[in-house]
């Protein structure tokens, strides 16, 4: 019996695993789309920040 019980532990423990997995999957999903909206919005800031500094300033 304890090849049984050593069996049915090895798949519970592989399906723990699966779902961990899964999650942790998920959350590095979550994170990419994150990273990409970091991405596009630092990219609009550098250029609003290149816009401004092509334009020149009125001499007084």
């Amino acid at each position: 019996m304890s090849a049984v019980k050593d069996a049915i532990e090895a798949v519970r423990a592989a399906l723990l695993l699966n779902a961990e997995v899964k999650r942790l999957a998920d959350a590095v999903r979550e994170q990419e789309r994150e990273l990409r909206d970091h991405d596009r919005r630092l990219v609009r800031i550098e250029t609003m920040i290149e816009i401004a500094g092509q334009r020149k300033l009125p001499q007084q």
